[in-house]
């Protein structure tokens, strides 16, 4: 009884649990990471949109290298995880009654990197260009908004859109300084705090509207058109004196056997439509 009892006191000694708290980090970490430099989305994820593409082909992964910035960036942000780690393990290997630290101490560290882990969250789901979500940023607030939708009964909208044009742009700097432009209307004409918007792709935007019925997503969808359309970039033609802006759009009540995945084929099939029509128009799916 005195080996047993010996033998489990070892296993949950001060190192053992620091040890594994040290495994359960690097495991997230490695998630982290894989997030940040652009792998695929995870099973589980294109398991609840729906199909394993994400519905729009080509254009569903996180870019394959972080830039100079990203990457001074994401340094900071782990060396501030790798630090408040350290006092954790510390804390764990000297609780003695001599060394140990109170529980509000422990909390706090424990705390603290919580927050490094949802920086690090956020960062690996933010476009470096233009400050807004990426694709997989949007497509994981679509799977939280769609549940929602689904639990009440709500209608859910999505607008997706680009500048006509933009795609054939050979000057990086030009197209990149549109796309910025572009983000920084967007921000101020998005209203309401509930609504999301995010780079889409390398040259499409889209805007996730919870609780929000056909007529409010056409104001919404005319307004981006508007606004956009009022904006002048060089080695864009204008149509009929605006910057002519192809919108799709989508609103839908969801049902609990369906998938975000045909939600989204529907509002980029009409966005596709209108950009067939060469400027300045919305389509309905």
């Amino acid at each position: 009884m005195s080996e047993n009892t010996n033998a489990t006191q070892q296993a949950t000694t001060p190192e053992a649990e620091s040890g594994d708290i040290m495994q359960h980090i690097q495991d997230m970490i490695g998630g982290l990471l894989q997030n940040a430099v652009g792998k695929k989305h995870k099973t589980d994820t294109q398991e609840q949109m729906g199909d394993s593409g994400l519905g729009t082909g080509g254009e569903n992964e996180l870019p394959a290298e972080m830039n100079l910035e990203e990457i001074k960036t994401f340094i900071d942000v782990m060396q501030k995880f790798i630090d408040n780690v350290s006092v954790m393990v510390l804390q764990l290997e000297t609780g003695s009654s001599e060394h140990g630290v109170t529980d509000d101490k422990f909390l706090d560290g424990y705390m603290a990197t919580a927050d490094n882990i949802l920086e690090m969250a956020a960062f690996s789901m933010k476009d470096s260009l233009t400050g807004l979500s990426n694709k997989y940023g949007f497509d994981n607030r679509l799977i939280l908004e769609w549940n929602r939708a689904t639990r009440d009964k709500s209608a859910l909208g999505l607008v997706i859109f680009g500048v006509d044009g933009i795609e054939k742009f050979e000057d990086e700097k030009t197209h990149d300084d549109l796309m910025k432009a572009v983000s920084e209307t967007l921000e101020k004409s998005i209203k309401r705090t509930t609504d999301f918007i995010a780079r889409w792709s390398d040259d499409e935007f889209a805007a996730l509207l919870p609780i929000t019925e056909e007529v409010g997503v056409s104001i919404v969808a005319e307004r981006i058109r508007v606004e956009i359309g009022n904006m002048s970039f060089p080695n864009v033609e204008k149509k009929d004196g605006k910057t002519p802006v192809s919108i799709g759009v989508c609103a839908h009540t969801p049902e609990p056997a369906e998938k975000p995945v045909d939600f989204i084929n529907k509002a980029y099939d009409a966005y596709k439509e209108a950009k067939e029509t060469e400027g300045s128009s919305i389509v309905f799916a």
